[in-house]
This record gives structure tokens, sequence and C-alpha cells, in this order.
């Protein structure tokens, strides 16, 4: 069993699924590359795609009743991929972001080319407000490419660590895929994710890099990469 942390299967809310059916076709590949849950994590970017919980949270109820008259066996849960922000401690008293199954794990994202500082200085601020921050796609900083010790430094601050399954492929890129790779040699990566946007170049994949970690990286890791790890800290702590 396979949990997707990190997917924007939601339709015609985001940049990802167009519409149901594109998210249907998303969710059929996903249950035939082994994935049994995922969460649907819709951009959150201040004045830009300001996604509000109960409209993730109708639509997601709308695409479960679709999963059901389709046959698609998937549990599906509702999240929010935040862009980090300035006010960002407002918008969570306020209610206008989810955390990942509405738990205390939140999912942040920067802009590639972030300084380290900004996002070091992010963690102490979500752990501050209450939640474990999960850092989306690490390998994407230019900030950690250069200096991989800075993931190890947030590692041990207690930021959790997220990175795209297709990057542990190669199908991302040779650097991400090199870089990715070590951080799984040092055990510094808490899930794996699609961060599915379409059914085609970007579809829910995850068959290939889940044989790729129990072959490189051992069966045990594999599996709280790919399961426990989510099941534990976000399925089953709401």
């Amino acid at each position: 069993m396979i949990i997707d942390i990190h997917s924007h299967i939601l339709p015609g809310i985001d940049d990802g699924s167009a519409d149901m059916e594109e998210t249907l076709q998303m969710l059929m590949t996903a249950e035939q590359e082994g994935i049994t849950h995922m969460i649907a994590t819709p951009h959150y970017k201040e004045n830009r795609l300001q996604t509000n919980p109960e409209q993730i949270k109708a639509l997601l109820d709308k695409v479960k009743k679709a999963c059901e008259e389709q046959g698609i066996a998937i549990n599906l849960y509702a999240g929010n991929e935040v862009y980090y922000f300035s006010d960002i401690e407002e918008a969570v008293e306020e209610g206008r972001l989810l955390a990942l199954n509405e738990g205390n794990r939140m999912l942040v994202e920067f802009n590639p080319y972030a300084d380290y500082k900004r996002i070091r200085n992010a963690v102490d601020t979500v752990r501050g407000l209450g939640f474990h921050p999960v850092i989306a796609h690490v390998e994407r900083y230019d900030c950690m490419l250069k200096k991989p010790d800075n993931v190890e430094e947030l590692y041990d601050m207690d930021a959790e660590i997220q990175v795209n399954a297709a990057s542990i492929t190669g199908e991302a890129g040779f650097k991400s895929k090199m870089f990715v790779h070590k951080l799984l040699k040092k055990h510094l990566v808490h899930y794996v994710g699609t961060d599915a946007h379409e059914s085609k170049k970007r579809a829910p994949k995850m068959k290939k890099c889940a044989s790729i970690l129990r072959k490189k990286f051992g069966e045990e890791y594999a599996n709280e990469l790919l399961y426990e790890n989510a099941l534990t800290n976000i399925i089953n702590d709401n």
C-alpha cells in the first residue's frame, strides 16, 4: 500500500486537474500504481491562488462520490500546498489554510531560489504555529542543491522532508536524481509524493519509484517512505 501526500487531483481549483474527467483518470492511474491513499493538496498562494477550506472539502466530497460510482477504491483526504508568505500567522488564525488531513503537518513550498535563511525561519514560524512543517519537493530549492547540509539542518530542526517520485526515478532530471539519492542514503527523507498535476506527463505514478526504493534502499526504509510514516504522522494523527 502507498500513501501519496502531495497531489493536485481536485478539478479546476489550481494548476492541476482541469476537470472531473481528468481527475478520475488520474485516480484510476494512481490505483493501478498501487496508491491506496491520496491527500489532495491544491496550491495556496497568497493573493494568487487562495483556495479556501470549504471549497476544497466540498470539491473533495464530489470526487469521493464520483470514485464510488466508478469503483475507484482510493481513500482521499484534504490539505494544501502552502507557498510560504510573511502573513502566514494571520491566515492560520483565520482558518484559511488546510494542514495535511487537517492534522498537525503542513506542506510548505518556497520559491526555487529562496534564501536558505528564509526557509529556516519559515520552519521556526510554522513550528511556532503548532504544526510540523513538511518541506515540499526539497530537491527543487537551489540553496539545498548547492549545500545538501542545509537539508540535514532542517531535519535536525524537526522539519520533515518530502521528495517527488519523479526525482527518484530520474524523470525530473539527473541532477535531482543524484541529489535525492544522496538524501535517501542518509535517511533524511520522510515522505515521497507524486506531485501529480495531470493524467499524462505529470500523472500520479509511483510503481517504478517504489521498485527503486526497495532495491536500492531496502524494504524497511521504502515502506516507511511510501506508507508507514504517512500513516502514523498524517492519516492516523488526525
